[in-house]
């Protein structure tokens, strides 16, 4: 049995290939993505994903803390009222020490 399928003869002319013209109507589509959310379907489309950009150009390093879970969730809890990252109010709560 041959196992040569055709492509290896040469090179495989692809120049006249176009993709297909949507043919569907403009609002067929509205009433299918209509029906489509009323069924609960979610979109495939890709989702735009930003880069967070720092203010700040001093480096970054990681410190690992190992601490009480009352503590750990007092930080927490500081952070989220505050809006600070755990860098951010660690920084903060330094400053307020005096260090």
């Amino acid at each position: 049995m041959a196992k040569d399928l055709g492509f290896n003869k040469g090179k495989l002319d692809l120049s006249g290939f176009e993709p297909r013209k949507s043919q569907q109507d403009p609002e067929d589509r509205e009433a299918s993505e209509k029906a489509a959310d009323r069924a609960g379907f979610v979109s495939r489309e890709p989702v735009e994903r930003l880069t967070r950009r720092r203010k700040n150009d001093e480096p970054f390093d990681t410190a690992y803390i190992r601490a009480p879970i009352s503590v750990i969730n007092k930080l927490k809890t500081y952070c989220n009222d505050t809006g600070m990252s755990y860098g951010e109010a660690l920084a903060e709560l330094m400053r307020k020490a005096g260090l």
